[in-house]
């Protein structure tokens, strides 16, 4: 996210920037083995409903399908709107934007496994020559380095960023857009020194094993990967007779949102699927962590294995690793948000597709993992329309009055010269500001509300009540 430096806190018509530097850098046929088959198809439903259910009554999805897999055994429940009349199922088709780092990795696994690359490939040698690629304290980017978001590229190419917030960000970003980018970049830090997601290196990751394996990305992965594993509804570039089955996407607001053409990028976020799809690969990640021998699964266990000598949470090559040893991804695009994720030892996974853009999509990962073990946690409690009354009023920002306002289920922040953003329930005096990426806390004096506490991580913002 860019940052604007030398704002004043008290300036009407910059009052936002005091909230965004608490956000963090931080979207045919085939013929092979069908996905696995559902069982016990109600075993789940009750406590599953409880925990979605407050996400739909404080209208935080128009649609969710949660996809639950135990131990070779799936479930898949629908909620809220679909393409057709009824709530979406597990053949409706969301945008999974960042978890396709997932699939162009698994598409790097395989040409290595091959033979067709290295891990240390640098990746000036998969682009024509002349392009030049970025370099920084002598060392030069690989493959690996773009898989591991370790390139020190940017999140976002140059002029991809200058698009700001743009409906469809990546729209017409083609070949020469990013060659040109190449050339203007600077690197954020010596490939291999640090993390920090990429957008634009895992673009290139795809676009330069595209040209590598050839026919370009969407059709290498097509023919190396989802072909191979027999994931008939997922694609980099959805044929025109799946629209029918494709989720309307929405914002965090619920307001409808065009989807998103990643176009030389298509590495970093094209991939559209349907749960049925993220379960079978779970089985398949599965298989291949168990030692599994069937197609592909020597590459997965690669993309698999942890790539940081460290103790606790780690990372393979697409995949994130926590603490508990589940492996998994997230991400959104302009109308969705995805969770997929699995564990070896239990072998249970899980898979949350919503046609809505925020992210606290992924606070419901850790409830079906609950749900699978028969634990269940009491649902959230989320702030009732009734409730959010308490909070309306003005608030004062350093000088800047902001103003707090409800609409029906529906609580909004508003300030000069911006557009409103809503504030999303966390629990009953908690809110999440998805464009921020930031948390809003009302607090009390006694029985009134007081004040307003922004805040990421450790740093806090304070804006007491005005009084009327």
């Amino acid at each position: 996210m860019a940052r604007a430096a030398g704002a004043g806190y008290g300036d009407p018509m910059r009052w936002l920037l005091v909230l965004v530097v608490l956000a963090g850098c931080g979207h045919a046929s085939r013929s092979a083995k069908p996905p696995p088959i559902a069982v016990d198809v109600e075993r789940y439903r009750e406590p599953v409903e409880a925990q979605v259910q407050p996400f739909l009554d404080a209208e935080l999805v128009s649609g969710l399908v949660v996809g639950l897999y135990d131990g070779g055994k799936t479930e898949i429940y629908g909620f809220g709107a679909g393409p057709g009349k009824g709530p979406p199922d597990g053949a409706t088709l969301f945008e999974l934007g960042p978890i396709t780092n997932v699939y162009t990795a698994l598409l790097f696994a395989d040409a290595v496994q091959r033979r067709e690359v290295d891990l240390d490939t640098p990746v000036s040698d998969l682009l024509p020559l002349g392009v030049t690629v970025p370099i920084r304290d002598k060392v030069a980017i690989t493959l690996k380095h773009l898989a591991l978001h370790s390139s020190g590229l940017p999140r976002q190419p140059p002029s991809v960023a200058a698009r700001g917030s743009a409906p469809d960000p990546y729209a017409g970003y083609d070949e020469n857009a990013l060659y040109a980018d190449l050339i203007r970049s600077e690197l954020d830090a010596a490939p291999g020194t640090q993390i920090a997601y990429s957008s634009y290196g895992a673009g290139l990751l795809g676009l330069a094993l595209g040209r590598k394996l050839g026919g370009g990305y969407a059709r290498a992965l097509e023919a190396r990967v989802l072909r191979p594993l027999g994931l008939k509804d997922t694609s980099a570039a959805p044929p025109a007779q799946l629209a029918p089955r494709r989720a309307a996407g929405t914002t965090d607001d619920l307001q409808k949102a065009p989807p998103w053409t990643f176009d030389a990028l298509a590495g970093a976020g094209a991939v559209v699927s349907s749960a049925a799809d993220q379960l079978h690969l779970i089985d398949a990640e599965l298989d291949a962590a168990a030692g599994g021998t069937q197609v592909l699964r020597r590459a997965m266990k690669l993309t698999q294995e942890p790539q940081l000598d460290r103790t606790g949470a780690n990372v393979g090559l697409g995949w994130l690793i926590d603490a508990n040893g589940r492996y998994w991804h997230n991400g959104g695009t302009g109308g969705f948000h995805a969770f997929v994720g699995f564990d070896p030892r239990t072998r249970r996974g899980v898979v949350l597709l919503a046609s809505t853009a925020i992210s606290l999509i992924d606070r419901l990962a850790e409830p079906m993992y609950k749900v699978l073990e028969g634990a269940p946690p009491p649902p959230v409690k989320l702030a009732t329309a009734a409730e959010l009354a308490a909070f309306v009023g003005g608030y004062d920002l350093s000088g800047t009055t902001l103003q707090v306002i409800a609409e029906g289920k529906r609580l909004y922040l508003e300030g000069p010269g911006e557009p409103r953003h809503r504030l999303a329930p966390l629990s009953d005096q908690e809110f999440w500001l998805e464009s921020l990426q930031s948390v809003a806390v009302f607090e009390k004096d006694g029985d009134k509300v007081a004040r307003v506490v922004f805040g990421s991580g450790d740093r806090r913002i304070v804006a007491p009540r005005v009084a009327k």
